[in-house]
């Protein structure tokens, strides 16, 4: 029997014998290749590194303020918009400003659904909003608009990509603003709830107030001679209650000042450790490694047809030689008359 084992020599043999077809596959591979490099659309990319500080992190000297005040400044039940800022900018709301406003594009000032070629149809009867969700998804889905963030340092990367670098640059710096404000505007919209709730806290508390001390005064004077066990018992509870109720009235109105504060506060929220730059190479298309890319998987190909095309014709080539060795062999008894 024949052995299937193939020794190194012809291996590089059959090859060898199929040098065309590997020349052939590994030219069209690369030529191909060279092609797409040229008609690749470019990408020019910029990035943004910043650190975000919340409401119990980010207050500077409102920190020390309340201290001085006797509260301890801390966002309790807040909701810290920093965690959020990679759903904000896949908001529709976000996306579509990015669409009302007109960009510098080569020397020009057009719509960002120009610069991409997002083009409507209009056979369809809602075709504006159709347009409009084509836009976003467009946006959403060519990661045009990329935000990262460290687990470990807190540190958080916005890319921009765009066929200019001007472009990209310019999407960096209003999606940078845009982020700045909405956590400003998320961060003042809590203390104005807060503010507001503390207000009517504070009139409660007030009346309540007023009610305990009112008690405890008339009470004081209808038994102003008396010193029995049970005078001196009541005493205590309504001087308890009334000191309670001034307790709670002075930390609402501490609370209420600093909520005053915070709502009117204007301090930069996103503090950047690098800014963006106008970048001068692209990022994409790496037109050389896809040239060399092509060419190594020409190779392959072709390698692999050769060795696929050489094992086919070996099959034929075995199935022949058994095919002529049977017909040897029944020959001789063609000539025989079986009795």
């Amino acid at each position: 029997m024949p052995s299937d084992e193939i020794s190194l020599i012809d291996l590089v043999l059959i090859l060898w014998k199929g040098k065309f077809i590997i020349l052939s596959f590994t030219i069209l591979a690369t030529i191909g290749g060279f092609i797409y490099a040229i008609r690749a659309p470019e990408l020019f990319s910029t990035s943004t590194i910043f650190i975000t500080k919340n409401g119990s992190k980010g207050n500077g000297n409102l920190g020390q303020l309340a201290a001085l005040a006797g509260v301890n400044l801390s966002s309790g039940g807040d909701i810290d918009p920093s965690k959020y800022l990679g759903q904000v900018i896949q908001d529709k709301e976000f996306l579509a400003k990015l669409f009302d406003r007109k960009w510098f594009f080569k020397g020009d000032s057009i719509l960002l659904d120009s610069i991409l070629k997002i083009q409507p149809d209009t056979t369809l009867s809602h075709w504006k909003y159709a347009h409009f969700i084509s836009k976003i998804n467009t946006i959403r889905n060519s990661k045009i608009i990329i935000l990262k963030t460290d687990a470990k340092t807190g540190l958080q990367t916005l890319s921009c990509n765009a066929p200019d670098p001007q472009l990209s640059y310019d999407l960096n710096d209003f999606t940078l603003d845009y982020l700045s404000s909405y956590m400003r505007n998320s961060l003042k919209s809590q203390a104005k709830e807060k503010r507001i709730f503390i207000e009517n806290r504070i009139k409660e508390t007030q009346n309540v107030l007023k009610s305990s001390e009112d008690t405890l005064a008339k009470f004081k004077a209808r038994n102003f001679n008396t010193r029995s066990p049970y005078t001196i018992l009541e005493e205590a509870r309504l001087t308890r209650d009334a000191d309670m109720n001034q307790q709670i009235y002075i930390q609402l109105k501490q609370q209420y000042e600093l909520a005053k504060i915070q709502e009117l506060d204007n301090q930069t929220l996103l503090q950047v450790v690098k800014s963006a730059e106008v970048p001068v190479l692209r990022s994409k298309p790496n037109k050389r490694l896809i040239v060399i890319v092509s060419f190594m998987v020409g190779v392959c190909i072709g390698v692999f047809t050769t060795l696929i095309v050489n094992a086919v014709l070996k099959i034929k080539h075995s199935s022949t030689e058994a095919g002529s060795l049977g017909n040897i062999r029944t020959e001789p008894l063609s000539g025989i008359n079986v009795s």
